[in-house]
């Protein structure tokens, strides 16, 4: 079975659409479409956030290996020492997304300058080879 096979099998168990799982994870559905279409895969910090959603470890989501559901833990359980999983942490969801979406953004704006000062700096060397030429002609 895909990732997408296993994604699409956790929404039908939970009963939850395209639209409800990007609306709770702040994203579009075409691009859960895409995820249960197989044409991409969510990056590593948002198959976390969308296997924490739908209540499945990571691992099975990706590889089919493992446990396919999250160990829940009782709210006054304290004896494993692992803190309570809420049933609605789409809020929280949410913000990582929004978080995760401001660094991408960040990271391609940074991209695209660093692309700007190079493509100005091969056009200075033309210009520095050309006046160099010039120079060593006089010469």
């Amino acid at each position: 079975m895909s990732f997408s096979e296993r994604l699409q099998e956790v929404m039908n168990e939970k009963g939850y659409t395209k639209y409800r799982v990007a609306k709770a994870l702040n994203m579009s559905a075409t691009t859960i479409s895409n995820y249960l279409n197989n044409k991409t895969k969510p990056d590593t910090t948002k198959l976390e956030v969308l296997s924490h959603l739908l209540g499945v470890n990571r691992n099975w989501l990706v590889s089919g290996e493992g446990e396919k559901y999250r160990k829940v833990v009782m709210a006054n359980d304290t004896s494993s020492g692992v803190d309570s999983v809420g049933e609605d942490d789409s809020v929280m969801t949410r913000h990582l997304v929004a978080i995760v979406d401001k660094q991408a953004s960040s990271l391609k704006a940074k991209d695209e300058q660093m692309t700007m000062l190079l493509a100005t700096n091969e056009l200075l060397l033309r210009k520095l080879a050309s006046l160099l030429e010039k120079l060593l002609e006089k010469f």
